[in-house]
């Protein structure tokens, strides 16, 4: 009798934990999926991409949704919305994602790039990389957008 009770608890909990974790997934996927479609409506409306390829965020003094795409010309773009404003600029004068990439890679050859996005504050613009390094330390760095020199980095340790 005492083994149904405790075999019946533990299930109980099991099934309360799944619930749990299944609500918070779901949650997740919800809240990006209305972000997607959201920003998506903003460029719509207020842009002249024509042709997106990533939706994206930065999170810096203010939050951005980061979209990259093409105007309606064909031209390389990006654009950073919130609710309010929207700021544009063109990628095509940008220096490459790749090229980013590879100076990091260079820079910390044994660490793992976990995020990359072009990054806005007051009138700066510039590539923002996550990268976490060997020793599991967080290095956010700041490229400047166009001419690809390093403007800022920050290092967080793991607690």
């Amino acid at each position: 009798m005492l083994v149904r009770i405790i075999v019946g608890v533990i299930a109980a909990l099991l099934l309360t934990i799944a619930g749990f974790a299944y609500h918070l997934t779901a949650s997740v996927a919800g809240e990006r999926t209305q972000f997607d479609a959201t920003v998506r409506e903003w460029v719509q409306t207020r842009t002249t991409i024509a042709e997106i390829e990533s939706i994206d965020e930065y999170r810096g003094t203010e939050s951005y949704a980061v979209v990259i795409g093409k105007n309606k010309a064909g031209t390389p773009v990006v654009a950073w919305m919130t609710a309010d404003k929207v700021s544009f600029d063109r990628m095509d004068l940008a220096v490459p994602r790749k090229n980013v990439e590879d100076a990091v890679n260079k820079a910390f050859p044994k660490s793992e790039i976990t995020h990359i996005v072009p990054g806005l504050e007051k009138d700066k613009k510039f590539w923002e990389v996550t990268v976490k390094d060997a020793k599991g330390r967080y290095h956010y760095l700041h490229y400047d957008l166009f001419s690809g020199a390093l403007l800022a980095s920050y290092v967080l340790s793991p607690t």
